[in-house]
């Protein structure tokens, strides 16, 4: 399971959660286009077929990736304000 924002994470915990996300996104969007492109060269294609299927699997495996990862975000900030906002109410 990916590690999530805490609310007791320090400033430069957030950065590289971050970054270690958009990476990873990066890598999903142009590794298989990559793939693609050295296959065309080792079979000799003069279209690069393999490369622009690489790079359109990937974009839909990275906006795949980057919509979950948002979702997954959304919910878990919902639920920490209404249980924050639960806990208020039985305090008062």
């Amino acid at each position: 399971m990916a590690p999530r924002l805490q609310p007791d994470m320090s400033p430069i915990a957030r950065a590289y959660l971050w970054v270690g996300r958009i990476f990873s996104i990066c890598g999903e969007m142009v590794v298989p286009g990559l793939l693609g492109y050295w296959l065309d060269q080792i079979l000799g294609f003069q279209f690069s077929i393999f490369a622009l299927i690489g790079f359109f699997v990937g974009l839909v495996f990275g906006m795949t990736h980057l919509v979950l990862m948002a979702t997954t975000e959304q919910k878990s900030g919902s639920s920490e304000v209404a249980s924050g906002d639960a806990n208020q109410e039985d305090s008062q």
